[in-house]
């Protein structure tokens, strides 16, 4: 049976800077610490759950921590549904009891996005069901994780048209922040190719919606940070996969030009896959890529002419590798990270096309900048292709999404703080060039900041909706919209 928590007390709130973003000064442990107080009122009893409801110190700590690192907000409890019912009812228990309440899926928020201090996480991972509505869309529930997607699709020849290159994060994490990938330039975002989600709102209500079907919360869940409700299970558009692919890297000493030809391949859309790839070299350099991917099955069929306006400096041979090993290439690298616990201070914007350059250079010639900077993944963007209102993009035809990633040492905590600081500049740089931040990989902004991030009008629909799904207020405060 469910143990009793209490009603929540008074919160204790992080005053953000007066500045356009930042985030909690963090402790002499470089983390930032936010715990329940130890006094706590009685409360009504928990609703009883056909799954676990965890207050044991050990699932509370797991629960308040993410991939970042920085911050760390102790819940009072855990949920680890064993159905979407268990979901609906601890909404409503969080709802009549003015108790904080977030999903989580694997944790990969750098910022805390996904922690609530002194209120409820639900788990989502035991929620990974999928099912088969008909042979060209799939069912997912949120908890899945896109390695399932992809093993369940792949083995019928079909794929989501947008994958992430990290295939341990949720389908339910990704639809709620946007969703992206290296075929984004030829289909946009992932929540560009959902069909229809369950979803349970602030009040506890269980809800089918579509573009068609109660449009509203539809639009205002996907890419929408959890505000409005809880994704539970969403159906997916599926394309044809490819047997193969090959990735063939162009290597540029010119930045300018590496740009201008990322350009011409996005709007091209021959090509399976594009990214731009920026490395530091052992001698403090920097290394500049652009890979492109095709999915001819034989050499002779491939196209030979996508290369002839291109002007790189050299051509490394090409790699062929089977669909499912390039979409999984880096899920061990990704897990030994996690594993050394290291901290990930890193950032995604996207900026309008003029501006990328003039970001980069900066990030190139600064050291403070470019401090723990290891890779730097540059995206082509056609902003035509992104439907969605709360999946934010630069105006101008052609933008990139420009990732910093970044590395700091766990016992370095200065140099943590650095890094931190300099994401604050750069995001000032690319919200002064017309760009966007991409939330769970950005600090979150005080609340002025979130209603010049979505514009006045985009705002206004998301305000009115989270009034009408959450009027409590109890939904996925760790990205501080509502806050």
């Amino acid at each position: 049976m469910a143990q009793p928590i209490g009603r929540a007390s008074r919160r204790r709130f992080v005053k953000l800077g007066a500045t356009a973003i930042g985030i909690a000064a963090a402790d002499r442990s470089g983390v930032i610490a936010l715990r329940p107080d130890d006094q706590q009122p009685s409360a009504s009893r928990a609703p009883v759950v056909d799954g676990e409801f965890l207050t044991d110190a050990a699932s509370r700590e797991m629960a308040a921590a993410d991939y970042g690192g920085f911050v760390h907000r102790v819940p009072r409890a855990v949920l680890r549904p064993a159905s979407v019912d268990d979901v609906r009812r601890i909404v409503d228990y969080a709802s009549s009891n003015g108790i904080k309440l977030t999903m989580r899926g694997r944790g990969h928020s750098l910022y805390g996005q996904a922690q609530a201090v002194d209120g409820i996480v639900v788990d989502s991972s035991s929620l990974h069901a999928i099912r088969w509505p008909n042979a060209a869309m799939v069912d997912v529930e949120a908890g899945s994780s896109w390695s399932d997607v992809a093993k369940a699709t792949i083995a019928r020849g079909l794929i989501p048209p947008v994958m992430p290159d990290a295939l341990m994060l949720s389908v339910g994490g990704t639809l709620s922040v946007g969703g992206t990938g290296e075929t984004t330039h030829r289909y946009g975002a992932q929540v560009d190719h959902v069909i229809e989600l369950d979803v349970v709102t602030g009040t506890g209500r269980l809800v089918t919606c579509s573009a068609t079907r109660d449009a509203a919360l539809f639009e205002m869940t996907l890419a929408g940070l959890g505000q409005c409700g809880i994704l539970v299970r969403a159906r997916l558009r599926l394309i044809p996969a490819p047997a193969s692919i090959a990735v063939q890297p162009l290597r540029y000493e010119n930045l300018i030009v590496l740009l201008e030809d990322l350009r011409r391949l996005a709007a091209d859309e021959s090509l399976a896959t594009i990214a731009g790839e920026i490395t530091r070299t052992a001698d403090g350099g920097w290394r500049r890529s652009v890979l492109a991917g095709t999915t001819a099955s034989k050499e002779s069929d491939a196209r030979v002419d996508w290369r002839s306006s291109l002007r790189f400096t050299n051509a490394d041979a090409p790699t062929t590798s089977s669909y499912w090993e390039y979409l999984d290439r880096r899920t061990a690298s990704v897990a030994a990270g996690r594993a050394r616990r290291e901290a990930n201070p890193s950032l995604a914007v996207a900026v309008p096309f003029d501006g990328a350059a003039p970001l980069l250079t900066h990030v190139s010639s600064d050291t403070g900048a470019a401090q723990g900077i290891w890779r730097i993944e540059v995206l082509p963007l056609v902003t035509a292709r992104f439907t969605q209102p709360l999946f934010k993009v630069p105006g101008g035809i052609f933008a990139f999404t420009l990732r910093f990633q970044r590395r700091r040492a766990t016992e370095d905590v200065a140099g943590g703080a650095a890094m931190l600081a300099a994401n604050q500049e750069l995001v000032r740089r690319a919200i002064a060039a017309g760009g966007k931040v991409y939330p769970p990989y950005a600090p979150a902004f005080p609340a002025e900041g979130w209603r010049d991030h979505y514009g006045a009008s985009t705002w206004e629909r998301l305000a009115a909706a989270k009034l009408r799904y959450d009027p409590n207020r109890i939904l996925t405060p760790g990205a501080g919209v509502f806050a």
